[in-house]
C-alpha cells in the first residue's frame, strides 16, 4: 500500500474523492456530524494522496465534508504518497459498511475500477472489493439496462432483483409502465416475474416450425390471451394489474368459477 505518514493538514487544501460513489448523503447527519467535531474535533484521521500542491480525500469524505461545514482549519490525516488500487478497495469497504451503498452506487464504483485500475478485469474487481464475482455482475449489469429502472434501484423505490426482471423486458414502453406499478406496489421479484412471462406470452412472436413439411390443415388462432384482464370482472385496465392467486383446480372448477359465472350473468363456458 506504499509508506504512510500522518500530518496536520490545511482543510483548504483538501480535495473532495474525483470518483465520489455517494449520490447524496444526509444533511442532517452530516450536521450532527460537524457539531461533534467542533466539539472533539476528529477523531479517525482521513487518508488522502498527494496531487501536485494539494491533497485528494480518498477514504473519509464524509468527515472530510463535516470538518469543512465545521470550519476547523486543520484535520489530522495519514498521506499516502500515491493512490494505488489498494486504497480504492479502502474507500469502498468504507462507504460500503458506514454508509450502506445502494446496488447502484456499487454499479457506478465497480464500472469505474472496471474501466480504470482493473483494466476491464471484472476478476480483479471482485478480488479488489472483496466481493464474489456474480455480485460484482449483477450489479454492472444495470449500467446496461433501463435508465429508469438504475435511478429507481438508486432511490431503493425498487430492489436490485426486481430490477434484473424488469430489464429482461425488451419493450421499454412495457417496461416502464410495469416500473410504475412496481414502485407504486413494493412488488416482489416473484410477482414481477410473473409479469414479465405474461408479457412474453402475449407478445412473443410464433415458435419456427418444427419441419418444412407444409401444414395442410388451416391453423386456428385461439383466444387472445391478455395479461391484464381480471377474470372476475372480464375486463381489461392498463391502470391496474391483477394479483396472482393461488388455488387448486378442483376448488376452481367447483366453487369459483360457478361463482364467478354467476356474478357476471353468463355461463361457466363463457369464462
Amino acid at each position: 500500500m506504499g509508506a504512510r505518514t500522518l500530518r496536520s493538514v490545511p482543510v483548504h487544501l483538501l480535495d473532495p474523492p474525483v470518483r465520489d460513489v455517494r449520490f447524496d448523503r444526509d444533511e442532517e447527519k452530516l450536521e450532527e456530524l460537524a457539531q461533534d467535531l467542533r466539539r472533539r474535533g476528529l477523531i479517525e484521521p482521513l487518508k488522502i494522496v498527494a496531487v501536485g500542491e494539494r491533497f485528494e480525500v480518498v477514504d473519509g469524505h464524509r468527515r472530510f465534508l463535516a470538518a469543512r461545514r465545521a470550519c476547523l482549519p486543520f484535520v489530522e490525516a495519514f498521506v499516502y504518497p500515491t493512490k494505488d488500487a489498494a486504497l480504492d478497495g479502502i474507500k469502498y469497504a468504507a462507504n460500503a459498511y458506514r454508509e450502506d451503498m445502494s446496488p447502484a452506487e456499487e454499479a457506478r464504483f465497480f464500472y469505474a475500477l472496471y474501466e480504470g485500475e482493473c483494466e476491464h478485469d471484472l476478476a480483479r474487481v471482485a478480488a479488489m472489493v472483496g466481493k464474489k464475482l456474480s455480485y460484482i455482475e449483477n450489479r454492472i449489469a444495470l449500467l446496461e439496462g433501463d435508465d429508469d429502472v438504475f435511478l429507481a434501484v438508486r432511490d431503493r423505490t425498487i430492489t436490485l432483483g426486481v430490477a434484473a426482471e424488469l430489464n429482461k423486458l425488451p419493450d421499454a414502453s412495457w417496461r416502464r409502465y410495469y416500473l410504475g406499478h412496481a414502485i407504486r406496489g413494493g412488488a416482489t421479484v416473484s410477482i414481477v416475474s410473473g409479469w414479465v412471462m405474461d408479457w412474453k406470452t402475449t407478445h412473443a412472436g410464433p415458435a419456427a416450425p418444427a419441419s418444412s413439411v407444409p401444414v395442410i390443415a388451416p391453423i386456428v388462432p385461439g383466444p387472445v390471451y391478455d395479461p391484464l384482464r381480471c377474470v372476475v370482472c372480464g375486463k381489461s385496465d392498463r391502470r391496474f394489474i391483477p394479483e396472482q392467486l393461488s388455488v387448486h383446480t378442483h376448488c376452481k372448477q367447483a366453487n369459483l368459477l360457478p361463482m364467478i359465472a354467476a356474478f357476471r350473468g353468463v355461463s361457466e363456458a363463457e369464462l
